[in-house]
């Protein structure tokens, strides 16, 4: 068995850069959390920039249940979270760093193109891909405020759902990107068991519905329902047994993805 210590010797030798995949609460740093400490990779996360805008602007983290108010500074807050955490990520790869990216890969576009800014710079890149299902990315967001005792946000469950959506939609071509530098697992017990996307709804997004929002005219209120629908259609989509039949002959255990990562490390 390859030692930590070991690992860490090796690694030194080439610039590594690990692109985390999966919706929030997917299990992403649980996943990679014991592999990486020690080997002296950093981890990169715009969350933290976030956390720490939110804060400095006195914005409860339990942004699910934020009023307009707090809505707009999250909205600015994000914005400057993007700046900062661009300008660390551009240092990083500049002094060539091994590195962790921490975020969802919503983005195929962009995900692509930070895989090629990387791989020009010189790294060798890797993706982990945590896999879960809708209902328990909503409900890990729902309780990540009051688990982590205010320490960490709660999104708008709207939010999560788009972004769910996003990088579930994206598992096919990420594993045609990254080729034999992918793996996908899962910690979601109950990934194969059927799901109603109304009853998700209604427990998970209704209660946390915005309020005190801007009056849309009927051109804006029609653009905002077939946005909905679209999205509805995809999602029910992307959560159908066919399309998870599709995806779990590709899914290993923790366990494996963790030997493939160290692999890659090594």
């Amino acid at each position: 068995m390859i030692s930590l210590a070991q690992l860490l010797n090796e690694v030194q030798g080439a610039s590594k850069a690990v692109i985390l995949a999966g919706a929030p609460g997917a299990g992403k740093s649980s996943i990679v959390g014991d592999i990486i400490s020690g080997l002296g990779l950093k981890v990169l996360n715009i969350d933290d920039h976030f956390i720490k805008n939110l804060r400095d602007a006195d914005v409860s983290l339990d942004l699910k249940r934020a009023d307009a108010e707090g809505r707009s500074k999250a909205a600015k807050a994000m914005q400057a979270a993007q700046k900062s955490y661009k300008d660390e990520l551009e240092d990083e790869i500049t002094q060539k760093g091994n590195i962790v990216i921490d975020g969802t890969a919503a983005s195929y576009k962009k995900t692509k193109e930070l895989k090629e800014t990387l791989e020009s710079n010189g790294y060798q890149v890797f993706m982990v891909y945590v896999y879960s299902s809708l209902k328990k990315s909503l409900k890990k967001n729902e309780d990540r405020f009051e688990r982590s005792k205010g320490e960490d946000r709660s999104l708008m469950p709207a939010i999560v759902m788009t972004t769910w959506g996003n990088v579930t939609k994206n598992f096919e071509p990420y594993k045609d990107l990254f080729g034999g530098n992918f793996v996908a697992t899962t910690k979601d017990k109950k990934l194969s068991d059927s799901q109603d996307l109304d009853d998700i709804i209604d427990k998970y997004i209704t209660p946390f519905r915005p309020t005190n929002t801007k009056p849309k005219t009927d051109k804006e209120i029609a653009r905002s329902k077939a946005r909905k629908e679209k999205e509805r259609a995809e999602i029910e989509k992307l959560m159908s047994k066919s399309n998870l039949d599709s995806v779990l002959p590709f899914i290993v255990t923790p366990e494996e993805a963790q030997q493939k990562l160290k692999q890659f490390l090594a």
